[in-house]
């Protein structure tokens, strides 16, 4: 190793993000999905960990929601760890530990206060970094991970990235031709991209310069950096992947990207009738050559038990749904692997409205109207269309008092960085929900105690705006301030009516 950052960026921080495909509320579905046994029944405490955690927004959260877990957090960037572990005490989540340490030092075994995890996941991080620390990480799951354990991987895909690999080294080559700060060079690489494009140069993709021009925003330039200047950057196929994990004893469950979980949904009868008869892990890597999937989440367990049909069956039904959207956002129309698809009306719009009256267990709602859809059916296409969750289970009033602390700290920090997009812990849910600016306003003014009225929170949110001298942009923009001033309080009064409601249902709140 030259030096401590073995040819990963790190003069720029990585941008603060939640992915809740990384909780274990999410990952359990997926096993269910798959017809696996999660690896803690509902409920339980449970042992969490994330690799290259970054500024540890996820495991936060995960923290936040689920007051029984214990959870870990490590990343070899101090500064990460250092704003981490401000933010956890700003929000007053004391079930958490962030520790700055190598994946060489953790597959070592030299912090001999680790427990034995039930999740371990790593998002942005297998595909770029290098072969001697993917080992590492792999030692470090073996070391690690419970019997029974998940494991969370995500990375850059072949052959989805086969035809960027020309522009990444130019980018890198590029970055190369500077000493400036990463956050620079990104742009200047980008430019001489673009000029190497417009000159002819019939490798570099034209579609892919102009998505990257795009990027080129002050939020996106760390991303970007990240993605392509590191030293290591390595896109993967899925069965070479597999391979590492076997090495810790891992079985491929599935992908937590839910819809891909259904064979006929990510492919024509004709692709499944080429794969059918290949052993599981080359047909996996098979699916990619059909599909533009450039960007894999998968899930790997050590031990994997199978639920018996019947009782399968139960505990899919037992499980409860709560709506995370608006009801007139509500639609059949969902978009799959192989393009868009219409639930069943029959049984999807009763349940639907079921569902707008407040939280409903599978098994009720199949039960409420006549259905063909099978239980993992109904939980892949609602979960997987974002538009529920799992209820885990109804919170108490210390728990919401806690998630709100967290919350506010999160969302001051989210206003510190002139984030227009954020997440509330759901303490109710395990995970979090997304949220914009204006939600991320009125949750504020509302947790600090303004009454739950449209005028109140109105002239709450307008003076909270002018402290951070900011403003809305709507779309369509008003034609005057008095136009502004209406659009915001219609604004607020759909958050009052819709949002608020909703986060004291999931225990955000």
């Amino acid at each position: 190793m030259t030096d401590w950052t073995d040819g990963y960026i790190s003069d720029i921080e990585y941008g603060p993000g939640f992915y809740a495909e990384q909780t274990p509320a999410h990952l359990d579905i997926v096993c269910l999905l798959r017809g696996i046994e999660p690896p803690v029944a509902k409920g339980e405490a449970f042992a969490y960990c994330e690799l290259g955690c970054g500024v540890g927004q996820t495991a936060l959260v995960v923290a936040a929601a689920n007051p029984q877990a214990d959870v870990w957090g490590f990343d070899f960037n101090p500064a990460h760890i250092a704003r981490a572990r401000l933010l956890a005490r700003q929000g007053a989540v004391d079930n958490i530990r962030f520790e700055e340490d190598s994946f060489e030092q953790l597959a070592d075994g030299e912090r001999a206060d680790l427990p034995l995890f039930d999740y371990i996941t790593l998002h942005g991080v297998w595909s770029w970094v290098s072969l001697e620390n993917r080992q590492h990480i792999v030692r470090f799951i073996d070391r690690y991970l419970k019997p029974g354990g998940l494991v969370y991987v995500s990375y850059n895909a072949q052959p989805g990235w086969s035809n960027a690999g020309p522009l990444q080294r130019l980018l890198r080559m590029g970055a190369g031709l500077s000493q400036a700060r990463s956050d620079k060079r990104v742009l200047q690489a980008l430019d001489l991209a673009q000029a190497f494009s417009e000159a002819g140069a019939i490798s570099i993709p034209t579609e892919m310069v102009e998505r990257l021009k795009k990027e080129k925003t002050e939020d996106a330039v760390a991303y970007l950096s990240h993605e392509y200047l590191n030293e290591h950057w390595s896109p993967c196929y899925h069965a070479d992947v597999a391979g590492d994990m076997a090495h810790a004893k891992l079985n491929y469950v599935g992908t937590a990207n839910l819809f891909e979980n259904f064979p006929a949904l990510s492919l024509r009868p004709e692709q499944l009738a080429l794969i059918a008869d290949m052993p599981s892990a080359i047909a996996e890597t098979a699916r990619d050559y059909f599909m533009t999937r450039t960007f894999r989440r998968d899930v790997f367990i050590r031990g994997a038990r199978a639920i018996p049909p019947r009782r399968l069956e139960q505990r899919v039904g037992e499980a409860e749904l709560q709506l995370v959207v608006p009801p007139h956002v509500l639609t059949r129309e969902v978009s799959i692997p192989l393009g868009t698809a219409s639930l069943n009306a029959p049984f999807y719009e009763p349940a639907f409205e079921a569902l707008t009256k407040g939280s409903r267990t599978i098994a009720a709602l199949r039960a409420a109207a006549p259905s063909t859809a099978e239980p993992r059916e109904i939980l892949g296409m609602l979960v997987g269309s974002r538009q529920a969750k799992t209820k885990l289970r109804e919170p108490s009033e210390a728990e919401r008092q806690s998630v709100r602390r967290f919350n506010q700290a999160l969302l001051a920090n989210s206003a510190d960085l002139g984030r227009d997009l954020s997440s509330l812990a759901a303490v109710g849910l395990g995970t979090a929900l997304s949220v914009r600016l204006l939600e991320m306003l009125v949750y504020e003014v509302i947790a600090e105690g303004t009454p739950e009225e449209e005028e109140a929170v109105t002239k709450a949110v307008r003076a909270l705006l002018q402290q951070r001298d900011a403003r809305l942009n709507f779309d369509p923009q008003p034609e005057n301030e008095d136009a502004y001033d209406r659009m915001l309080r219609d604004n607020i009064g759909q958050v009052l009516k819709y949002g608020v409601p909703m986060w004291k249902a999931v225990g955000a709140i």
